[in-house]
């Protein structure tokens, strides 16, 4: 029996890696993201990844270095999925959605859906086998600032940003949230769970294991 798979999806700020933590805690439960994964994992991911990556600098010789990391790291990540033994639960915190999203945000138009469909479409396809569900965090424009302000991480994109900067690149990633949650749908058939995020802690994970429990059960 393989693992359930989800993943917590949602604006910076909303609260991911607090739950993710805290659905691990209890034991039982895998983390993972498309970051820090396993270099020989990674390099497996870049010798797949080749022909699109060829394919994507061949069009456009300007694709930055860091649009096609991602992609490696968006593959590599469902490698290491696929080859869970885990039979428990999965947490993605930034995974698939995520990444897409972040190259709906960051990527050059030669990486968008208009330009490289089959690759998007053949994206979806494979996560969808794998993701068995997405949970949607977000909260207020003004919690999810305050938070922001507050959080210590190191080499924080919002760090030096301003408030203006910051409320525009969380338009931008809702945006890009809603377009990518859509697509997969369209490809799974099943809806993200949505939660307000500026409820208390316990009671999202309750609402995160409920959902866990009807994918197990259903």
């Amino acid at each position: 029996m393989r693992p359930v798979v989800v993943e917590l999806v949602g604006p910076a700020g909303a609260g991911k890696s607090v739950l993710a933590e805290r659905l691990r805690a209890p034991g039982g439960v895998v983390r993972a993201s498309v970051w820090n994964l396993p270099r020989l994992l990674l390099l497996e991911s870049f010798v797949r990844s080749l022909p699109l990556l060829f394919r994507l600098c061949a069009r456009d010789a300007r694709v930055p270095l860091k649009v096609l990391k991602q992609i490696i790291r968006l593959n590599a990540l469902h490698l290491l999925v696929r080859r869970t033994n885990h039979t428990g639960l999965v947490v993605l915190d930034e995974g698939p959605i995520f990444a897409l999203s972040w190259l709906l945000v960051f990527g050059r138009p030669r990486v968008r859906p208009d330009v490289t469909l089959r690759w998007w479409h053949g994206t979806y396809a494979r996560w969808a086998a794998v993701l068995d569900r997405a949970i949607l965090l977000d909260a207020s424009s003004a919690v999810l600032a305050e938070r922001l302000r507050r959080r210590r991480k190191p080499d924080d994109v919002y760090q030096h940003r301003t408030d203006a900067q910051v409320l525009d690149l969380t338009a931008r990633y809702r945006s890009a949230f809603r377009r990518v949650l859509d697509d997969f749908v369209t490809a799974s058939g099943t809806p993200p769970l949505e939660l307000v995020a500026d409820r208390p802690m316990p009671e999202l994970g309750d609402a995160v294991l409920a959902s866990v429990e009807l994918i197990r059960h259903g």
